[in-house]
């Protein structure tokens, strides 16, 4: 595996296992789609599994983390967008709230 690959198209379903196989063990997070049964392996291999929601297989659905229910591409940019600033906004609550109970409890003492 080159370490400059960041997508591979139109492979079959044993290269998209060995695939998330051998990047899962460099460390790396990975992400795969897949709409038929013999994708499911890969599916459920990688950290994160998109399935096409309308003309995937049911064992593709099943293994996969995610389904999309358009079957488009840009659905999966959305999600992780809609992630971030999910992430974002939980870690500035987070933050908010240390910050008012430390002053709190510093003004009780």
């Amino acid at each position: 595996i080159q370490d400059t690959l960041l997508i591979l198209a139109r492979s079959r379903p044993e290269d998209k296992y060995c695939l998330v196989t051998a990047l899962k063990e460099r460390g790396n997070i990975v992400a795969v789609t897949g709409d038929g049964t013999n994708d499911a392996p890969a599916l459920k291999k990688a950290d994160v599994g998109f399935a096409m929601g309308q003309c995937g297989t049911e064992v593709a659905r099943d293994a996969a983390a995610i389904i999309l229910i358009d079957d488009n591409f840009s659905s999966i940019v959305k999600a992780v967008l809609w992630g971030r600033n999910i992430y974002d906004s939980i870690r500035k609550f987070v933050q908010f709230q240390l910050t008012v109970n430390v002053v709190a409890v510093a003004t009780t003492f």
